[in-house]
């Protein structure tokens, strides 16, 4: 009973998080003031897709949400929900979140904006998932810590496997890209500087 009642909560969570998603893709089209159709053709995906998710009916790939963004001019970190309260503290039940791939990949930021000198993110990945197709390069450094699983860190041509409790520092202008190589979720705590959302 209590695992259904969790499944539930978790969806109607998540039903919520893809109408925040869908607004704030209205929200920026509406600012750029572009049509659905011109911003498909600007981004590269289909108006229907673009529809669906500024009506909260579908849940985009994280490639998706890129080629978006490009046709929005605008970074990625411009999904994230609003956050209700603007001060040095950031209460759990008001992360501004960014969820993709049905729940598969979730970011919350740890801060209260992305206008720091610092990137700070609690980072959540389903089993297998991968970002090896598209490899980060920018300047700066980055840190990370494993709460929980276990993430693969590739940077240049070396391998770090970070289990629960180890952490790792790296300077970001050498290609980089992460894989959970497991069948549980990893979760980690992610800093950057300076932001690269």
């Amino acid at each position: 009973m209590l695992a259904a009642i969790l499944e539930i909560d978790i969806m109607e969570e998540m039903s919520r998080d893809l109408h925040n998603l869908g607004s704030q893709v209205q929200r920026l089209r509406r600012r750029n003031r572009l049509t659905i159709e011109k911003l498909a053709e600007l981004s590269g995906v289909s108006s229907g897709f673009l529809s669906q998710l500024e009506r909260g009916m579908t849940n985009p790939t994280f490639i998706s949400l890129q080629k978006i963004a490009i046709g929005l001019d605008v970074p990625i970190s411009a999904f994230f929900q609003a956050s209700s309260a603007d001060s040095f503290v950031v209460r759990q039940n008001q992360r501004r979140k960014l969820i993709l791939d049905d729940g598969n990949r979730v970011w919350q930021l740890l801060i209260p904006d992305l206008n720091r000198s610092i990137e700070f993110l609690l980072m959540e990945w389903g089993p297998r998932i991968s970002t090896e197709g598209r490899p980060s390069c920018h300047e700066g450094e980055e840190c990370g810590l494993v709460l929980e699983g276990v993430l693969e860190v590739h940077w240049g041509d070396e391998v770090f496997l970070l289990e629960e409790g180890d952490s790792i520092y790296l300077p970001s202008n050498i290609p980089h890209w992460y894989r959970n190589p497991s069948d549980q979720k990893v979760v980690c705590v992610w800093a950057a500087t300076p932001p690269s959302w």
